[in-house]
């Protein structure tokens, strides 16, 4: 049950980031929540859930995008991954840990959906356009994180 809750939560996440947060914009960039939400169940859930949380999360985005789509199905669960080998590897006890992940994960994500978009001939923005919504992105998704999993972590189902 907890674990629907937090898909749920994803689902809710994923109808803000599509409609809502579109009032949010800094610099025309909203912060990336669903991916945050996958970072967010990688560190809560163990393998299988997260996996199936970014799956979600993945799908959803793909379905209320424009940009690539079916990367993100694919794209998400492989972060999801990455974060839960690298939370084995390191300490996650420091609170400046985390967004410092999000925040690469959003790099990563961004300039691999580039790699693909290029790679399939669509029309891109210039580099140096590229470079500062990216960063702006990775920016605001982070601080937007620390929010967000404070939140989800005060509710008391995320232990398990």
């Amino acid at each position: 049950m907890n674990r629907l809750i937090f898909l749920a939560i994803v689902l809710i996440i994923g109808l803000l980031q599509a409609t809502v947060l579109d009032v949010f914009k800094f610099f025309w960039v909203k912060p990336d929540l669903l991916l945050a939400s996958v970072v967010i169940a990688s560190l809560l859930f163990e393998l299988r859930w997260a996996l199936v949380a970014a799956c979600f999360a993945g799908l959803l985005k793909d379905i209320t995008g424009i940009h690539n789509p079916g990367i993100y199905i694919l794209l998400f669960p492989l972060w999801s991954f990455l974060v839960i080998r690298l939370s084995r590897q390191i300490t996650l006890e420091n609170d400046f840990i985390p967004p410092v992940i999000v925040f690469v994960v959003v790099i990563s994500d961004s300039i691999i959906a580039r790699v693909v978009v290029l790679s399939l001939g669509d029309p891109v923005a210039s580099l140096g356009i590229f470079l500062r919504v990216t960063f702006i992105e990775s920016v605001y998704t982070a601080l937007v994180f620390i929010l967000l999993f404070r939140i989800i972590k005060r509710i008391p189902y995320y232990k398990e």
